[in-house]
């Protein structure tokens, strides 16, 4: 274990990160929303119906992490790691007071930076937003999906299973970048 941290403790901060991605999406949405389209230009997007799809995806990625965590260890009490998560102490502050707030900062920001900044609401349309963001999604809970089957059927250790989480995600988070600068350089 990593700093006394254990794997669940770790799965926190993903969780937290994928809550604020949730977030920033919706925030692009609305800002791609409220600018004015030209007839042609506008695709519809049933917007509800995205944003159910999103957030079930969600509930289910945060349901398969617990349910991966609990028959990983059976015997963790989740309420009590959480709270150990939130109230854990760092240079003397509990981590909850400064973690929270600087995740919801460092989103908005990037937000900021990434899609106002550059003025990307001008020129994104709604549903391929959308789309983006449910593949996203849909690649998240299918790996924690497989990574549940992987873990629990093969017993692995957790540096094991932390390694194979950030090689794939920092991998992924890689393939998006490259993709995004072709649709940018594309335009």
């Amino acid at each position: 274990m990593l700093w006394n941290w254990s794997l669940y403790f770790i799965l926190l901060f993903f969780i937290l990160d994928m809550l604020s991605a949730e977030i920033v999406q919706y925030l692009k949405v609305k800002k791609v929303k409220s600018q004015p389209k030209e007839a042609e230009d506008a695709i519809a997007a049933p917007t509800v119906t995205y944003a159910i799809i999103s957030m079930l995806f969600l509930a289910v990625s945060i349901a398969i992490i617990h349910l991966a965590v609990v028959l990983y260890h059976p015997t963790i009490n989740l309420q009590n790691e959480i709270w150990n998560f939130l109230t854990y102490v760092e240079l003397g502050i509990p981590q909850g007071i400064i973690l929270i707030p600087l995740v919801v900062f460092m989103a908005y920001s990037q937000y900021r930076i990434d899609f106002e900044m550059p003025k990307r609401y001008l020129i994104e349309q709604e549903k391929p937003l959308w789309k983006s963001h449910l593949k996203e999604r849909f690649v998240i809970t299918a790996f924690a999906s497989m990574m549940m089957l992987f873990a629990t059927a093969y017993n692995m250790k957790e540096w094991l299973i932390l390694s194979i989480i950030l090689v794939v995600m920092t991998l992924y988070s890689y393939l998006q970048g490259i993709e995004r600068i072709k649709q940018i350089s594309g335009q």
